[in-house]
């Protein structure tokens, strides 16, 4: 069965396997928390919305026509279930950091860890539109067609919102690193007119 392909798993679901839709489950389970934690912010809200997605692929799984990938056709149904939790609650929300999160930051000398999470911080704040085309693209990988499927909407626009959401992005960032240029000229200053009082 792990050699099957999500087609025919789905295909054996259908005929009455029990366990081919739990395998679809296992594999694409993370990949779909990932999408809906990063558009949300929240991991309570993304956990609802993973399970919404795999909830409404089991009820709609006789209506796969395999006119795309089923990943795809499973993408997009994650994606609406995401951004039904956001409307429902009110628009994404995010937590702070939790402790395990910060002691990784703590522990990572490479500064990879404080990236990633200043990166994500600054994708939160862009338009959810140019951020799940951007999610789709830059960090999962799909092409600007495939996510044009994912999202029910043309080439054109896909590739309009990744460019404007690199924009917006790539601003908060500047002014993030701009803010900390400041408070670092800022502490040096005082730093220095500390050391001539003296």
């Amino acid at each position: 069965m792990n050699d099957a392909s999500d087609e025919e798993l789905l295909a054996t679901h259908l005929k009455g396997d029990r366990t081919a839709f739990g395998e679809l489950i296992t594999r694409h389970e993370r990949r779909i928390y990932g999408l809906c934690f990063r558009i949300l912010g929240n991991r309570e809200d993304a956990e609802d919305a993973t399970q919404e997605a795999f909830i409404g692929a089991l009820r709609r799984a006789a209506a796969f026509r395999g006119e795309a990938a089923f990943s795809t056709w499973l993408y997009r149904i994650a994606v609406n279930a995401a951004m039904d939790q956001a409307r429902r609650r009110g628009r994404a929300r995010t937590t702070p950091l939790e402790m395990d999160q910060t002691a990784a930051v703590v522990d990572d000398p490479s500064g990879a860890v404080a990236t990633a999470l200043t990166v994500d911080a600054a994708l939160r704040t862009v338009p959810e539109d140019f951020r799940i085309a951007l999610i789709l693209c830059d960090l999962y990988g799909f092409g600007h067609a495939q996510a044009a499927e994912i999202l029910g909407i043309p080439v054109g626009t896909v590739k309009s919102r990744v460019f404007r959401g690199r924009l917006a992005v790539g601003k908060r960032l500047a002014e993030r690193e701009g803010t900390q240029a400041a408070v670092a000229a800022s502490e040096s200053a005082e730093t220095e007119r500390h050391h001539t009082e003296e």
